[in-house]
């Protein structure tokens, strides 16, 4: 069988769109993973690169990002080292790299193995909301692309338009593969209830602006009520959500759920909502994991004007878009779908869960890697 490094510096366990990848090449492939925390999937290899969080350890190596030194800010980072000491005397056939910051290690280690780069977003833009990281990361993330990306023998990412950019500013020319969920079997009876449930998932960041959808209840109908099922990274901001919800009774926090109970738990909702101001690059292009699981939880969907998640519901007609981002705006599109319109947008979207998932996406890769 052939062997496959799979590299990924984040928490491999909820990494959504890494565990795809473990999943689906795991029955064609005998793969290891590098990252913070093993998938725990079976039969997997995992070499753990985390270390410690030292402050003093960030912080004195960012004047070389101030400074352009760049290549040294990269290679003395821990967990290229530590990839690089536990990693070199391995081959691999293919090594799929996910995000910049693990293309150049990659490369250095590839030997005969082909390295698929898969950028996710649009690196150069990643936290473009924060000050900080425009200063320190932006030239740096640039860099990265620029140097390394058209090394790849094959790059992904997320949507068209983030596509169309890469290959507008650096000429690389990048598969889409889409954030799609793995396939769910669904059991449920499509109906809805006298009351509509919204369901909004997800990371709870405050450039998402997630109070927007808080707010946006104010101007609903009785019908509604919205679960707000979010992961917290600020407690700060957990707090601000709590007092904007106060007393109302149409919104409600409730706890997450594992990333593999995300679908089947949704299952149970009405409507999918998403309301994401355009405030980056990736922002307006954001085609999020979140939209997919929408789809396979077969659901109906209300979203903001998001350009990538606008094409997809206009053309598998999955529901309703409004024509601006504004709270009130969501709202009066959201009273506008009744129940025979939300039953046949949850049809659509039965229909849209066999095209949009998993299997079919990263097919299109391993066709590709089947020439080598």
């Amino acid at each position: 069988m052939k062997r496959m490094l799979l590299i990924s510096f984040t928490n491999l366990k909820s990494d959504p769109r890494v565990k795809r990848q473990i999943n689906y090449f795991k029955d064609f492939y005998d793969i290891t993973t590098v990252g913070l925390s093993d998938s725990e999937i079976e039969n997997v290899t995992h070499i753990d690169v985390s270390s410690p969080f030292n402050k003093l350890n960030f912080i004195i190596p960012l004047p070389k990002l101030l400074l352009g030194m760049f290549e040294s800010y990269y290679w003395n980072l821990e967990e290229i080292k530590l990839t690089l000491e536990k990693v070199k005397d391995n081959t691999f056939d293919f090594i799929i790299a996910n995000d910049a910051d693990s293309l150049p290690i990659a490369l250095k280690i590839k030997g005969n193995a082909k390295v698929i780069f898969d950028a996710h977003e649009y690196s150069p833009e990643e936290n473009a909301d924060s000050l900080r990281w425009r200063i320190l990361f932006k030239r740096y993330k640039t860099f990265l692309i620029q140097q390394f990306a058209s090394k790849a023998d094959l790059m992904l990412t997320v949507c068209d338009g983030i596509a169309q950019k890469y290959q507008e500013v650096f000429g690389l020319n990048p598969m889409v593969v889409t954030n799609a969920a793995d396939y769910f079997e669904n059991m449920n009876a499509m109906k809805v209830g006298s009351k509509i449930r919204l369901i909004h998932h997800g990371l709870a960041l405050p450039q998402r602006k997630i109070e927007n959808m808080i707010s946006m209840m104010e101007f609903v109908d009785d019908r509604f009520e919205l679960d707000l099922m979010l992961v917290f990274r600020k407690e700060e901001y957990r707090k601000e959500l709590e007092s904007l919800i106060g007393s109302k009774k149409n919104v409600r926090l409730i706890p997450p759920v594992s990333t593999d109970e995300i679908i089947p738990f949704i299952a149970h909702y009405d409507i999918g909502v998403y309301l994401l101001e355009p405030t980056n690059f990736n922002n307006k292009h954001a085609l999020p994991n979140k939209f997919f699981e929408f789809i396979q939880a077969r659901l109906a969907i209300a979203i903001g004007p998001s350009s990538e998640m606008e094409k997809i519901v206009s053309v598998h007609q999955l529901g309703k878009v409004s024509p601006d981002f504004g709270p009130q705006s969501l709202a009066v599109t959201i009273n506008s779908m009744d129940e025979s319109f939300i039953l046949n947008c949850k049809e659509h979207s039965n229909q849209a869960a066999s095209i949009f998932n998993a299997t079919s996406n990263l097919e299109k890769v391993h066709r590709w890697m089947k020439e080598f």
